[in-house]
This record gives C-alpha cells, structure tokens and sequence, in this order.
C-alpha cells in the first residue's frame, strides 16, 4: 500500500511547516498503533474469555460446595430435631403413665378407705344392735348383764412417775418424756411460765447464743430487776387470796427458766388465781398458768444453791430461786408449818415453837438492809438460818435424850416392881 504524500499549502513559513510535519508523524504513528491493536485484539478477548470461564467454574463448584455442607448440616440439625421431639414424647408418655399409675393409687386407696370405713360402721351398727337387742331382753327378762369387753382392749402399761416434774413442776422432756407426768386437777400451787425475763434470759433463747453476752449485767442489776418485778406482780396475787410461797426460778435451762410459783393457803384461792390470771397479758408476752404439783419446797430448791456450790450452775434441773426481800416466806421454804408435808410439825413441843418464835421475832426486830445490798441481806439470812436449824437439832437432841431417860426409868420400875402390880399398871 503506497503511502499517501502529505500536500502542504503553498506560503507556509518555516517553523509553522515543521510543526505541521510533525503532527502529521504522529497521526501516523497512532493510527498504526491502532491498526496493530486491532489485529491482536480477538486473541486477548479469547483469553478474557476462558480467564472468566474458569472464574465462573471457581465460583460455580464452591457453591455447590457450601450448598452440599448446608445439606449435611440441615440434615444433622433435623436428625438432632428428631430425636429431641422422640425425647420429649417418650418423657411425655412416661409422665402420664405415672400420673395414671398414681391416680389409680389413690382411686384404690380411696376406694380401701371408703371399705374400711363402711366395715367399721358395720361393725357399729352390729355393736349397736347387740347391745338394742341385750336391752330388749333385760326389759323383757327382768335380769341385765354387762356385755363381754372387747377384744382388742389393752391394759395400758404402768410407767412409773417422773420426780422431775413432781419436785419442780417441770421436766426437760416434756411430752417426750418415758415416764408418766400425774398433772394435778387442783392444787394449791399456781406455776406461771417464763413470766419473769431478764436480758440474760433473753440471749439464751437465740440460735446463736454467746455465753459472755450476760456479763454486760451484774449480778446485782440482775436482783435489781427482780425485787422490781417482785413489788410489781405479788400485791397482784395477794389479792386473789393469802400467799404462803411466792418463788422465781432464775434457771437458764428453756423449762425452768423465768418460771414463777405461787402457793395458796387453799386450792380454791390457787383455782380463782388461774381463771383470773391464765391468758392475761404481762410484759408484752401472754401468761400461761397451770397447777402445780410443787407443795414441799425444801425437796424442789437446790440445796448447793444457796451455799453457791452447785457444780451445774443455773443449768441445774432444781430450782435455783431469787431471794425474797426480808426473806418473806421463809418458813415455807423449810416446809415448817404451811406445806402439808410440814403438817407432822403440829407434834413438836411448845418449847421448840417457842424457841423458833424467839428466834423469828430476834430475826425481825433486826434492822435490815436495804434492797439494793443483796449481799449483805443474804449473809445474813443464811447466818441466822445456820443457828436457827443449830439450835433445832440441839433442842431434838435433848428431848431425844430426856425421852430416851424417861423411857428407861419407866422399863427399869416396871422390871423391879410385882407381877399383879405391874399388870394394873400396864392395864
């Protein structure tokens, strides 16, 4: 192909017929370019072919790919969803078959009360005939015999009575306990539960008791609150009637602890004393009255108490007892005239009355402490008891000995006098 020879105008300068040589060599060269571009362009458009191809394949087996774990997948998930539904059902029916075995259970356990029931009405129906039938023919007869005792009757078995509870009126048992409790009808002593509270008393019905907790409280702040409630409750009490014994047990153990006692001159005042005071209200807490079997109180107090060697402390099953101010009611504590086990001292001599008059009269024409010295007052008091049961024995001794010469002088005339003599005198 011949090339085409460029034609210039005519009257063109120098620099401007160089310039246009020169665009007229690169209008050549790009349209060559252009034709060598468009020979090698179909191969190129072939490789973008195949290179798209492969891509599309690429993409085309990784989609079945993940279609193909997708299947597994849902196929696990419906297998695992199969046998969940095959769980709950199976659960499901042995749920009801259990409901079902339980209800029929109880249809025939119901069904065997309801017999048992009908039988034991029967039977009473039977009993009541029998005995119908035993009237008629004791009407008709003339003559009435008792029935036959049952069967199944049982002598109850003889259990031997707590001491516990009949010297203090209490026992640590309660209802447990193996032997027989003998609650009295009527009696002249009125028990009052847990009446008297203190803060040590308090701390001791915790869960979580803590054995120092009382030692914030004296001893004598202690006695303080009693003497308090003492003035407080017993002019109550008195009015019901005469009080012979008025005891508060300063136990910690839980059937002893703050229990009150009242002795009546009789049980007819201790009677008006619990309708009167049973379910009253007293501090916040509501009383529970009961009598009490208690009438000899030198059996039902612990005698190491007051001496202050009882090796259990205030965890002793005795009554551990404040001390009355002016000791009142002290003659009741030693059962001399006004417990009925005291009822023997009626016997004695006069001159062992008159000699426990002296000394009751020495007593109390002393001057006496005052109540917030409870030290004091109770070394006195037991000063004074020492030498009253002092000269108690020293006076039996005596009169032991001089019945015991009487007795002989009388033994030794009978032997030394005659037979028809000493038959007179023993006649």
């Amino acid at each position: 192909m011949a090339t085409q020879e460029t034609v210039f105008p005519e009257k063109l300068g120098h620099k401007k017929y160089r310039a246009a040589l020169k665009k007229e060599k690169r209008k050549k060269r790009r349209q060559n370019m252009a034709r060598l571009r468009d020979l090698a362009a179909p191969p190129e458009e072939d490789d973008d072919v195949s290179a798209d191809e492969q891509l599309t394949e690429r993409l085309e087996m990784e989609r079945q790919k993940l279609h193909e774990e997708w299947l597994l997948r849902e196929e696990k998930a419906q297998e695992e969803f199969r046998m969940k539904k095959e769980k709950e059902e199976a659960a499901r029916k042995q749920r009801e078959e259990q409901e079902r075995q339980i209800k029929l259970e109880w249809e025939e356990k119901q069904k065997k009360q309801r017999e048992e029931e009908e039988q034991k009405l029967q039977k009473k129906r039977e009993r009541e005939e029998a005995v119908q039938k035993m009237l008629d023919q004791a009407e008709n007869n003339g003559t009435w015999q008792n029935p036959e005792p049952p069967k199944e009757l049982r002598l109850e078995k003889y259990r031997a009575s707590c001491p516990f509870y009949s010297k203090t009126g209490a026992c640590r048992f309660g209802n447990r306990c193996s032997r027989k409790h003998d609650f009295p009808t009527s009696s002249p002593t009125l028990m009052v539960k847990s009446m008297f509270t203190t803060f040590g008393m308090e701390q001791c019905r915790r869960d979580d008791y803590d054995s120092d907790a009382s030692l914030e409280y004296s001893e004598e702040e202690t006695y303080q609150q009693f003497l308090d409630f003492y003035y407080d409750v017993l002019p109550e009490f008195k009015n019901v009637g005469k009080v012979v014994q008025f005891k508060v047990s300063c136990n910690l153990e839980p059937h002893l602890r703050g229990n009150v006692y009242v002795q009546y001159q009789s049980e007819e005042e201790c009677q008006a004393a619990l309708s009167l005071f049973n379910g009253r209200w007293y501090a916040g807490r509501q009383l529970q009255c009961e009598f009490c079997p208690v009438t000899r109180w030198k059996i039902a107090i612990c005698g190491l108490f007051e001496m202050q060697k009882c090796p259990k402390g205030k965890h002793c099953n005795f009554l551990h007892v404040f001390r009355n101010p002016n000791n009142e009611f002290r003659e009741a504590n030693r059962d001399l005239y006004l417990s009925p086990a005291g009822a023997g001292c009626s016997g004695k001599t006069s001159s062992d009355r008159r000699e426990r008059k002296a000394h009751h009269e020495e007593y109390y024409s002393k001057p006496r402490a005052s109540p917030s010295s409870p030290h004091r007052s109770s070394k006195r008091s037991r000063e004074s008891e020492r030498k009253s049961t002092h000269r108690r024995k020293k006076s039996h001794k005596q009169e032991a000995k001089g019945h015991e010469r009487h007795s002989s002088r009388r033994r030794r005339e009978e032997d030394n006098s005659p037979g028809p003599q000493s038959q007179s005198h023993r006649s």
